[in-house]
């Protein structure tokens, strides 16, 4: 595959080992390179060491959240992955308007982290995915992905013509950011 028609960089690993903490780092890279960034990160909220739930944060700081547990919720929610609740309308309201591409023709890469289980408990995030990597030639995505398999939109990012994947380990987590600059530097050319 020829690097020029790159257009999707994902990352994938177990939970807990450092996608989100290295999506930062090369999203910080990027925007030091003039390029502009939207999207958002998934980030783990945790109270006496204990996990409570997932918050969703734009690039630009805007928080809101995706999911609690629900022994901390006033009521169950329909939409639940594990013993967490996800709450839909919370995230849509920040996701949503992230994922579309601005108007100009500055260079701009989107990031989403994650395209998973509690994100696709929203119908609508689930088609914005769909069209976003459907269109290689409209995007330009930093992404993070579960490393289990099974949903079909995402073995569909997976083995998109248009990704490269990296296997994000304990041991490569703090150096593997070098290769994945270069490769999409050379992709895109952001130097």
């Amino acid at each position: 595959m020829a690097n020029h028609k790159l257009k999707f960089f994902v990352l994938t690993g177990e939970p807990g080992v450092g996608k989100t903490t290295l999506t930062k780092k090369l999203s910080s890279t990027i925007a030091d390179k003039g390029i502009k960034l939207s999207g958002f990160y998934t980030e783990e909220i945790r109270k006496d060491g204990v996990r409570e739930g997932f918050d969703i944060v734009t690039v630009d700081g805007v928080r809101g959240r995706l999911a609690r547990d629900q022994t901390l919720l006033s009521a169950p929610l329909k939409q639940k992955v594990g013993k967490y609740g996800v709450l839909v309308k919370e995230f849509e309201t920040i996701a949503m308007p992230c994922l579309v591409k601005s108007e100009d023709s500055t260079p701009q890469v989107l990031v989403i982290d994650e395209i998973g289980k509690m994100e696709f408990q929203s119908e609508t995030f689930k088609a914005a995915i769909k069209i976003i990597f459907n269109h290689p030639s409209h995007y330009t995505v930093l992404a993070t992905i579960p490393l289990k398999k099974g949903d079909q939109l995402i073995e569909s990012i997976r083995n998109n013509k248009n990704a490269k994947v990296w296997m994000v380990t304990r041991k490569n987590r703090d150096t593997i950011h070098e290769e994945i600059l270069k490769v999409m530097n050379t992709a895109l050319r952001f130097d």
